[in-house]
């Protein structure tokens, strides 16, 4: 799947650059960035939500992560893998209208073009930032969530695993066990500039 060079907005890729320059990463523009409203949100006008992912994460960090995670489910320690999950690469950002955003420590994407996807570990937790912006509590303890985007034509269909169990693929990649669409977090439309298209 290739995915052009997108940052929402000029004034956003400017604060993004300087947030990864302080980090001490290297300032990356968006692969892609998409825009939509959930109907998880209380209130219309904090409905909003945009994904920008600047990459995707290279094959033995990303072992690195199932294997951490798989040391997870085993032992439980949720603060040791969340500050290992913290020590990785950011690969992007999911916005709520909560003040503050999601980091993705962990992303791939589907070669598979009759099944155009991409998966994303976000930390912290989903709807954990201001859980009463939201009409349910989350259900999940998890310190982080699964992100899955299915793309259907010019739609990206965002499920998580606030709904649905993780589980890793013959590829050794996490992904969502169960993806029928039921439980939708947000759809969401491309949000690239017409003119960086």
């Amino acid at each position: 799947m290739n995915i052009k060079l997108a940052p929402w907005s000029m004034g956003r890729a400017l604060l993004l650059t300087a947030v990864l320059a302080c980090s001490g990463q290297a300032a990356t523009a968006a692969v892609a960035t998409w825009k939509g409203q959930t109907p998880e949100a209380k209130v219309a006008s904090d409905a909003e939500v945009r994904l920008s992912v600047l990459g995707f994460t290279e094959p033995e960090k990303a072992k690195a992560v199932v294997t951490q995670y798989q040391q997870y489910l085993t032992n439980h320690n949720a603060q040791e893998f969340v500050k290992f999950l913290q020590q990785q690469d950011t690969k992007g950002y999911l916005f709520t209208k909560e003040a503050v955003g999601y980091s993705i420590k962990y992303a791939w994407q589907s070669d598979d073009k009759a099944n155009r996807r991409m998966v994303l570990l976000v930390e912290p937790a989903l709807m954990s930032r201001n859980p009463y912006q939201w009409k349910k509590q989350i259900q999940s303890t998890e310190p982080f969530t699964l992100v899955e985007v299915n793309f259907a034509g010019d739609e990206a269909i965002v499920s998580t695993s606030l709904d649905t169990p993780i589980a890793i693929n013959a590829q050794g990649q996490l992904e969502l066990k169960t993806n029928d669409k039921s439980s939708v977090f947000v759809r969401m439309k491309d949000d690239t500039p017409y003119y960086l298209k």
